[in-house]
């Protein structure tokens, strides 16, 4: 294929995928380099060592997933998710007091990241101008005047080093991309980056879910800062199972004993405990710790390849307890999208450096949320800028007014399912709230 009519993706997880299905709108040609073998079923891949863990569409994901992909949310159900109301349906124990359940209308496709992956690359090979590629380990760019025109490709069948051209390179190879390194060998900088790590690390299991089920499809127990520094979380995946998850900050990390883990769900919480103690457990216990907040700023840098971009993990990866990456990879799709069908005419000089600048202000609602959160753990102290303060001096009295105030629950909720702005937080009305529960208590 003349590289004039193809854009490649490098990385077929979640924004791999959300990347492709947008790109397919505005090229002749798109292809998936994954390094892995891809899995023609539910499967786990070496290359994501975190796949087995719950993961969380927020809302917004979500709605742009059924954007782009028309009736799979039914695909889903079909085959076994859950259809959860966020706060309907959790039992939920925040700044150790039980939040209130009620419908927001608020939902998620509560399932494992298998399924969901599964379904998303099925639907994305079905794409008549779509190729996923396993096995193709890719090694560096190619560039000339300024501008990415391929990748060095190693290919694990055997095939001899060779060289795939593009007019289009997207890098969504997550949080271990080498574009840094792969910049630097073609005459540019490599970035600065942003990293806020609390050293939190956690360890899950999964298991059937008891007869009779009890009334909630999640169980969230949050930490509490400065001094409970552990929590827990009870997930309902597809066809009966349930994925617990028992996390630890400041380093205090779970065990992946059988003893080790129920004597640390025990002191998550008793009633936590109490409910996996009665469940019948499927599978091993398997642990996980880098967790760390990190922007590679490469909105900063300035030189640019033009042809060349990068989203999801690759640029800004989110302490994952919070479960943003998913949907915040597929809002950068769609932004990717549009910035290329407003150039027109197949035209795409300077999309590229103009998606970079503009990069902080997709993820920035997330970022806030996840570095506020964290920020407390760490006395703020490792705030970068002024709106990251303020919010790790504003959001937990939010999180205080929440068990006692309905309305800035579900606004809270909103924010955090990135359907309306962080800005909603702070309208007159919230921040009354917020600031009176404060002064009372």
């Amino acid at each position: 294929m003349n590289s004039q009519q193809r854009a490649i993706v490098i990385g077929s997880s979640l924004a791999g995928l959300w990347t492709a299905r947008v790109l397919a709108d505005h090229f002749e040609q798109v292809t998936v380099l994954e390094r892995d073998q891809l899995p023609t079923e539910a499967a786990s891949r070496a290359g994501v060592p975190q796949d087995k863990h719950v993961h969380v569409l927020l809302e917004r994901g979500a709605q742009i997933m059924s954007q782009l992909f028309p009736g799979i949310t039914d695909e889903l159900l079909a085959a076994g998710a859950n259809r959860v109301d966020l706060t309907q349906d959790s039992r939920a124990k925040i700044r150790g007091q039980w939040l209130p359940q009620f419908k927001s209308g608020i939902v998620t496709y509560a399932c494992s990241r298998l399924l969901l992956e599964s379904i998303l690359r099925q639907r994305v090979a079905a794409l008549p101008n779509v190729e996923l590629c396993g096995g193709a380990q890719v090694q560096g760019l190619v560039a000339q005047n300024g501008a990415v025109d391929g990748v060095r490709v190693r290919w694990k069948d055997g095939r001899d080093e060779g060289v795939e051209t593009a007019v289009f390179v997207v890098d969504a190879s997550g949080r271990g991309s080498k574009l840094p390194d792969w910049l630097q060998e073609i005459g540019y900088d490599a970035p600065e980056e942003t990293v806020i790590d609390v050293r939190l690390g956690y360890a899950g299991r999964r298991y059937k879910i008891p007869t009779p089920a009890p009334e909630w499809d999640m169980m969230l127990i949050g930490a509490e800062p400065p001094h409970k520094s552990r929590a827990g979380l009870i997930y309902s995946e597809e066809n009966g199972i349930w994925m617990v998850m028992i996390a630890g900050i400041l380093g205090d990390y779970p065990p992946t004993d059988e003893e080790g883990f129920l004597a640390f769900a025990q002191e998550v919480d008793p009633e936590f405990h109490a409910a996996i103690a009665q469940a019948e457990p499927i599978s091993n216990i398997i642990g996980y710790r880098r967790t760390e907040n990190r922007f590679r700023r490469y909105d900063q840098l300035n030189r640019w390849p033009d042809r060349l971009v990068a989203l999801g993990d690759a640029v800004c990866g989110f302490n994952p307890i919070y479960g943003q990456g998913m949907s915040v990879s597929a809002m950068a799709a769609v932004e990717l999208g549009e910035m290329i069908g407003r150039m027109g005419n197949g035209r795409l000089t300077g999309v590229a450096q103009s998606f970079q600048k503009k990069y902080p202000k997709i993820v920035e609602p997330a970022w806030l949320l996840a570095t506020s959160a964290d920020l407390e753990w760490l006395g703020n102290e490792e705030a970068t800028s002024l709106p990251e303060r303020f919010a790790g001096w504003y959001m937990p009295k939010v999180l205080d007014a929440i068990p006692d105030d309905q309305i800035v629950h579900k606004t809270f909720i909103q924010v955090q399912n990135l359907i309306v702005p962080p800005t909603s937080l702070f309208r007159p009305n919230i921040a009354w709230r917020v600031l009176r529960h404060s002064l009372r208590g």
